[in-house]
């Protein structure tokens, strides 16, 4: 077995995995509306060509449809998003509407799914072992044991935190240059679909090392992929992305910390908070953002000046 040239049809399958075939050249009638038509659909009523007879395969198509299994069925969506990851959302975003299952419906469809599998596979209480002493203030207690209940949402709302950091971090990448913030939307829909599948593997294998491997390198190959930088070039830009999104989080912590601080009449430690920490976590969110962006920000060189030929005067001095 040649595994240079499976490799090389590989390669070529995820750049292009997409035949569409030309349907009949010939004139027929629509089965709906009785226009006569060339091509795939009616251009009347938009109805298909090979519609016809009810038969146990229309019987299966439909009951598919209620699940997603059908035309750019939710399965074959999640395979294209494990093995092309990035070309897969490129084409999306980039205007291939055809080539997904819809991205929101198949998040909450997989969403469903994981939570039915951490009922069943007992994940449902948490991934760590947490023990809540009555020293702890009630609400880390309450932070800590909800992002132990909730690692499935908890990785959503991180995810969905990229958005703005990919949006200037990634703003200069060879490929999907200029991408805008409705699109880094639907990104991050994509990579929550994967996570969560990944969340479900960890659910039925406990494989936690195997299913964190597969997520970091998914990821890297993913906006690899996506955005067309290095291997290197693509790594420092995914760390400065998920710094930026954690110092997010933390800041939406902080201020509700402070908050509950402050009802507790815990002034000083809130006015800490307040003054120290929240600041702290803006100015390194700003400053990651515009080394990054400043980094990846093509430098335009400038022309010189063409040499000119000595003066007349100089000449004849």
């Amino acid at each position: 077995m040649d595994f240079r040239t499976t490799y090389r049809r590989f390669r070529q399958w995820q750049l292009d995995p997409f035949k569409y075939k030309l349907g009949s050249q010939a004139s027929h009638p629509c089965n709906n509306c009785g226009t006569y038509y060339v091509g795939n659909f009616c251009p009347i009523c938009s109805q298909k060509e090979n519609v016809g007879r009810i038969t146990w395969k229309s019987v299966a198509q439909s009951v598919a449809e209620v699940w997603g299994l059908h035309n750019r069925s939710l399965f074959y969506s999640v395979v294209q998003l494990f093995l092309r990851p990035g070309y897969f959302i490129s084409d999306y975003i980039s205007g291939k509407r055809q080539v997904s299952f819809p991205p929101v419906k198949m998040l909450a469809i997989i969403a469903l799914l994981g939570v039915v599998v951490d009922y069943l596979t007992g994940a449902i209480d948490g991934v760590f072992d947490l023990t809540i002493e009555e020293d702890k203030m009630l609400f880390l207690d309450n932070v800590f044991m909800w992002i132990n209940t909730h690692p499935d949402l908890m990785s959503m709302i991180v995810l969905s935190f990229l958005i703005i950091p990919n949006y200037f971090i990634f703003r200069y990448a060879p490929r999907n240059t200029f991408h805008t913030l409705p699109q880094g939307f639907f990104i991050q829909v994509f990579s929550s679909v994967v996570f969560l599948v990944l969340n479900m593997i960890y659910d039925i294998t406990s494989m936690g090392w195997f299913v964190f491997v597969l997520a970091l390198v998914g990821l890297l190959i993913t906006y690899k992929q996506l955005f067309g930088y290095g291997i290197w070039g693509t790594a420092w830009r995914v760390v400065a992305s998920f710094a930026c999104a954690l110092l997010l989080l933390l800041f939406l912590l902080f201020i509700d910390y402070s908050i509950h601080l402050l009802r507790a009449g815990t002034f000083d430690v809130a006015m800490g908070i307040l003054f120290i920490f929240i600041p702290l976590c803006v100015i390194l969110f700003v400053a990651i953002l515009w080394i990054s962006f400043r980094i990846s920000k093509p430098r335009v060189k400038e022309a010189r000046a063409p040499m000119t030929s000595r003066p007349e005067y100089e000449k004849n001095a």
